[in-house]
């Protein structure tokens, strides 16, 4: 017998598990088709160094599922405030949430946490795990063992390499970085205060950014490539004091106390979000540089927003996969995620130039807006996530 759902979530990652909970709070029957199954345990002496930077709106999202208050306490610490620099050390912005009467920006948060939360908390969905999506044809999903599953709506929140985008005729536009970004967990001498650091190299930012251990952070270097495989061909150690010098001592002397990874940037974003019957939520959408952290928030407005897509569609008797409706959720998320990924992309290319001449230019132009409290206060506030067009159960 095939099973009917009003909507069918391809991806179990944080964004695909939260735009399930927030269907099935609005009591949509939804199903969810992951391919992995979730590491919920761990030793806790296990320290990890993929983490989201989880801006204020985004907290209030996890709070609307009642998810945020299940978080282990050890898992997360506030961001309080940025220090951002560039290699000539004449380009410096601060940004402090205070300045604009908030505790904080936001949060670093370990992505196992969240998984292991929203996963463990998964009510009123039918999780399909370990299982692949094979085919999908009349609005029937085919599992790899077989299982029929019927929906109106079949949504890819299956990361870079979505099935679901592969199979519409939904087009993406690829443009390499030229990057690779390598993440750890460092021990730094002084305490971080829950301050992330930033510095521009011309090959690329180094991030760290605050941890619940007052002595821990987590770095986000990303570097042209070449540079990036020379550096992870350096011992430990040597890939510290490297680290120290270029972050110009802020917190000390570094160690490194965690495996270090590398991964590959590239920026993508597909044409169109949506085709009949299909959504695309998260990287499946859209791959954004790292320098701001702004990618796992992206996902979860993308899908905040199609959910109050789908409850307009369902209060007016529409059928929650027709294209005229979705394209009303495209049209929102497109307008907010272009301007963002165009920024991304030309800041990393901003502070990779390095002439005397461009140098000061870029130095006037940081330091003015450092200078210029409403433009900073505005910038704070677009990376806290305040918009005025958020869902209506995110507003207020």
């Amino acid at each position: 017998m095939t099973k009917t759902y009003d909507t069918i979530i391809i991806g179990g990652g944080i964004v695909g598990l939260s735009l399930a909970a927030l269907l099935a709070k609005n009591n949509f029957s939804v199903a969810l088709i992951e391919s992995k199954i979730p590491e919920l345990t761990w030793d806790e002496n296990n320290i990890t160094a993929r983490v989201s930077a989880i801006h204020n709106t985004s907290q209030k999202l996890f709070d609307y599922l009642e998810i945020w208050k299940l978080l282990n306490k050890k898992s997360y610490t506030l961001l309080c405030e940025m220090k951002i620099w560039d290699h000539t050390h004449n380009a410096n912005i601060h940004f402090d949430s205070h300045d604009i009467n908030h505790p904080q920006m936001g949060w670093i948060v370990e992505n196992r946490e969240i998984t292991k939360v929203l996963w463990e908390n998964a009510h009123g969905v039918d999780l399909f795990c370990p299982n692949q999506p094979v085919k999908f044809e009349n609005n029937i999903l085919t599992l790899d063992d077989h299982q029929q599953l019927k929906t109106q709506l079949l949504v890819g929140a299956d990361g870079t390499h979505s099935w679901v985008r592969q199979h519409t005729s939904i087009t993406l536009e690829t443009r390499p970085y030229h990057q690779k970004a390598i993440i750890a967990v460092i021990e730094t001498q002084h305490a971080h205060n829950h301050i992330a650091h930033q510095k521009f190299l011309t090959s690329g930012p180094i991030a760290l950014l605050p941890l619940f251990h007052t002595h821990h952070a987590a770095l986000v270097w990303s570097a042209d490539n070449e540079i990036s495989d020379e550096l992870m061909k350096k011992t430990q150690s040597d890939f510290a004091h490297t680290l120290t010098n270029n972050m110009d001592f802020k917190l000390g002397k570094l160690n490194v106390i965690s495996e270090r990874k590398q991964f590959v940037l590239t920026m993508q974003h597909a044409k169109d979000y949506v085709s009949e019957n299909c959504a695309l939520v998260g990287d499946a959408a859209h791959t954004i540089h790292p320098l701001a952290g702004l990618g796992v928030n992206l996902g979860l407005m993308d899908a905040a927003c199609l959910t109050q897509t789908l409850i307009e569609a369902r209060n007016n008797k529409k059928s929650l996969g027709n294209l005229r409706i979705l394209r009303r959720y495209a049209r929102w998320r497109r307008a907010e995620n272009a301007p963002v990924i165009a920024a991304m992309r030309a800041l990393k290319e901003i502070f990779a130039i390095d002439t005397p001449t461009f140098n000061v230019i870029r130095s006037l132009g940081v330091n003015t807006v450092d200078q210029c409290t409403p433009i900073k206060n505005r910038l704070m506030e677009v990376a806290m996530g305040q918009s005025k067009e958020l869902p209506d159960f995110l507003q207020g």
